[in-house]
């Protein structure tokens, strides 16, 4: 399979000597088309810190990223804009999603900003959000749904693009047990159909539904792991 993400030698330095902090230091990795990722790393390890790298939020201090082998530095802002809303779909702990605003009008959202006809974001939006089990609630607003039904709208949002991998951001931090093994399912079960997945955690229960994991620590990968 061909690499989605490679990163050769990043880092992410914040401040000045003798103060200078390294959040992400002399990082190489690549990630392949159909891989399921899990970053895994405590609180302050980089991890976030190496998610908005590679999901195109932020640019390295110093060494090369490559989106679909496309030099990420070399991008404008405007570039960088149009690759998150056509290549990178995001799950966020706190669900991201317009409070007053149905779920079918929040996952409509990316195909609003890419140019896609009325009939075109509805018949698209629909359809995915009824292969999450949320049929029965597409006008029904953010307070209105659980946390789980939030999170599925959330990945209902990431996927309407059909993006080149997803990012999931602590994407179980912020609801229940059960609820939270209904989502990793989900992860597993688009991971089968061809997605690409990374998600970031720092939950070891979490993580081991991904099938390849790198642990960070102070920046650094500490281990890069496939399990058989």
């Amino acid at each position: 399979m061909a690499a989605i993400i490679t990163a050769k030698n990043i880092s992410k330095l914040y401040g000045e000597e003798p103060n200078l902090v390294k959040a992400v230091d002399d990082i190489s990795l690549e990630i392949k088309k159909g891989e399921f990722v899990a970053i895994i790393g405590s609180s302050g390890s980089g991890k976030s810190t190496l998610m908005h790298i590679l999901g195109c939020l932020d640019k390295p201090t110093r060494g090369q990223y490559k989106l679909e082998g496309r030099p990420v530095s070399q991008l404008s802002d405007n570039e960088l804009a149009d690759i998150r809303n056509k290549k990178i779909g995001f799950v966020f702990q706190f669900f991201n999603l317009l409070p007053r605003t149905s779920a079918l009008k929040n996952v409509e959202l990316p195909l609003l900003y890419a140019g896609v006809n009325k009939k075109e974001r509805d018949s698209r939006s629909m359809k995915v959000l009824k292969e999450l089990g949320l049929e029965k609630r597409l006008n029904s607003t953010s307070s209105q749904l659980s946390g789980g039904e939030q999170q599925r709208v959330a990945i209902a949002r990431a996927l309407i693009n059909n993006p080149s991998v997803i990012f999931a951001d602590e994407p179980t931090g912020n609801i229940d047990s059960k609820s939270s093994l209904e989502i990793m399912k989900i992860f597993q079960r688009l991971n089968k159909k061809g997605n690409t997945i990374i998600l970031i955690t720092h939950d070891k229960e979490v993580a081991d539904f991904a099938k390849r994991i790198i642990t960070i620590k102070d920046g650094k990968i500490l281990a890069d792991k496939i399990k058989k």
